[in-house]
């Protein structure tokens, strides 16, 4: 019975969140593509919220068009433990929502003749500022906006949880440089690194920090008086003050549960630092498609940011737009960016035809809003695209995700981007069995996940297939199974290391264990293989707090890879001669021979997951 009880006030203690967080506007008779009423909007997203009270802990949103703000509305709690309720006043992190201030930056400059979309971007940066490309071809501020540069992820820390780790956004970057993994505008692999760097290019242009720009060029003109950019928030006292309050949550699968304040510092802050209130969210997003937008001087130049600038493949279906990416509801074709950090996740878009927007921002939650608005996303018929495919069953394989870090320590974490692709009949494909792809065409396919995913399939230069979703892109890679076998033999074999450890420990105690030549370096590489994946393991869950290593962790890390392949190879050595010569203390051949096939197996694993390549050039 109390079970009941504590459900019913907790429904009851929701409701009450719910109702006194929300702000309604007045609106016409206009109606949302789901045939709502503007003036209903408001009723409609209460009613979600108080119907899936397990879908959320807290989340603000404001609905938009383009001539004013129809709706905004805070529910749930900012702090649970707390009892302090969500409300419009609170602040929350935009994550990836911050890059649309990259894009506005550089389309205000390209609009004052300063910058070239096509040129080459080290025309404006600092000499030898690139130090991992592995092509000479031009990096474009298009190949950024499109992020098909080349790059993935970053093998060393992109954010720290100690302010006094605050560096220069230049230096930052210099820093934190991933390899170019691709051609430029070959593979779209979406890229933080990259879009931080096209705003470190709008301060070389400009000679103030990126900062300093967007507040005076984008916040300030549209009256966003709440919102900081910085990676302390030191650029705005208030936002700093209240996103102290802010506790983040993670569902669990049945609940959730609270994860503390995660309060990160972005060094590449201008992939994703930008917090604030969701007043200031919809400010920013309405000037997207309001008659009179303050952030451009000629129409043309917000008609040209919002116009097309990557398609899927060959066809005619548009995938991004300078930065902005395009998502098909059954209502309306949105535009607009996804965004999340350690603690929150937010969304900005919007339909251009009907100037109807929305924005939202979570610490823990899954608000419906665009559902709520546009419908459900729509079934995508490619047909018209159909075509005779010359190689039934050509797309299976093995892929990950090209965002992914692919070389370096950091590639076993790659591996956990796994895409693995079979064919099953009448060319449809089973993905992991959680998603199915149908094949139109040799290159055009579309993925059903619980939605539509058009796809593109192509090979690039040197041979690597690509199978291309959205804003994602998986490559194929012939050395997954075989990297995952070796593996596997090496973690049974360590396992049986324990035990022959703890056999020899037993013989030490009772004096039964007489040592013989070589057996010293066989017991320590026994010792070490159980220490190698340490390293990497321990990598893997930093990770998502770090989003890569620190200098000082590579260097600790190398150091002990390092010591454990020195010991792989001298105990391999030693085994070897142990093996052919002819010694009074010799052992059975037999232990020789297992330390040689256990020693191989270690260091061919260490070499082929690259685990002395801890910088991953």
């Amino acid at each position: 019975m109390n079970k009941y009880l504590r459900a019913l006030a907790g429904i009851i203690c929701a409701s009450s969140v719910v109702l006194s967080g929300v702000t309604v506007f007045a609106a016409d008779d206009k109606y949302t593509p789901t045939g709502i009423a503007y003036g209903e909007i408001g009723t409609s997203i209460e009613k979600w919220a108080g119907d899936n009270p397990n879908e959320y802990v807290s989340f603000v949103t404001s609905v938009f068009d383009k001539d004013e703000i129809l709706y905004e509305g805070a529910f749930g709690y900012y702090d649970r433990e707390r009892n302090l309720a969500a409300d419009i006043d609170s602040v929350y992190e935009w994550g990836s929502v911050s890059k649309l201030t990259v894009w506005v930056s550089v389309m205000q400059l390209y609009e004052q003749g300063r910058i070239d979309l096509n040129a080459d971007v080290r025309t404006y940066l600092p000499d030898g500022f690139f130090q991992n490309l592995k092509y000479d071809d031009p990096v474009t501020m298009l190949n950024l906006m499109n992020h098909n540069a080349g790059w993935g992820e970053c093998t060393w820390a992109l954010q720290t949880a100690d302010p006094a780790q605050i560096v220069s956004l230049g230096d930052a970057l210099r820093a934190t440089e991933p390899p170019q993994m691709y051609r430029p505008g070959e593979v779209m692999s979406y890229s933080n690194w990259g879009a931080a760097l096209a705003g470190y290019i709008v301060e070389c242009i400009t000679g103030q920090s990126y900062a300093d720009y967007v507040h005076e060029n984008i916040f300030e003109p549209l009256g966003m008086e709440h919102t900081a950019i910085l990676p302390d928030h030191s650029d705005n006292p208030w936002v700093k003050q209240q996103r102290e309050s802010l506790i983040s949550y993670n569902f669990d699968g049945s609940a959730w549960n609270g994860n503390g304040s995660q309060l990160i510092y972005i060094n590449i802050y201008p992939a994703g630092a930008v917090t604030g209130t969701i007043s200031d969210m919809a400010k920013f997003a309405q000037s997207f498609v309001s008659d009179d937008c303050p952030l451009f001087e000629k129409p043309e130049t917000r008609e040209l940011l919002l116009s097309p600038s990557e398609y899927l493949g060959d066809t005619d279906i548009a995938v991004c737009c300078h930065g902005l990416w395009i998502d098909e509801y059954e209502g309306a074709t949105l535009i607009g960016h996804d965004g999340g950090t350690n603690s929150c996740s937010s969304k900005l878009y919007f339909d251009m035809k009907t100037g109807l927007g929305f924005v939202s921002m979570t610490a823990g939650g899954r608000p419906a809003v665009a559902s709520i608005l546009f419908g459900e996303r729509a079934t995508i018929d490619l047909s018209a695209y159909s075509s005779a495919i010359s190689n039934p069953g050509g797309i299976a394989g093995m892929y990950t995700g090209t965002r992914s870090i692919r070389r370096g320590i950091y590639k076993l974490y790659g591996y956990l981007n796994l895409m693995p692709v079979s064919y099953t009949a009448d060319n449809t494909y089973d993905v992991g069995g959680l998603a199915t792809i149908k094949q139109y065409s040799d290159n055009i396919i579309v993925m059903t996940q619980s939605a539509d995913y058009p796809g593109y399939v192509y090979e690039t230069g040197d041979g690597t297939k690509i199978i291309t979703l959205g804003s994602q892109s998986f490559a194929e890679d012939n050395m997954i199974i075989p990297s995952a076998v070796l593996l596997v033999i090496f973690i049974v074999m360590s396992a049986a290391g324990v035990f022959m450890l703890l056999f020899k420990f037993i013989g030490l105690i009772s004096k039964r264990h007489e040592g013989y030549k070589g057996s010293v370096l066989i017991t320590l590489s026994q010792v070490f293989r159980i220490f190698v994946l340490i390293p990497p393991v321990a990598l893997i869950t930093k990770y998502s707090e770090q989003y890569g290593l620190t200098h000082t962790q590579g260097y600790i890390f190398f150091g002990v890879e390092m010591a454990c392949f020195l010991v792989f190879a001298a105990t391999l050595i030693s085994s070897v001669l142990g093996l052919i010569t002819k010694s009074e203390d010799a052992a059975p051949k037999w232990k020789y021979i297992m330390s040689i096939l256990g020693n191989v197996v270690a260091i061919t694993m260490m070499l082929l997951l690259e685990f002395l390549n801890i910088w991953g050039i």
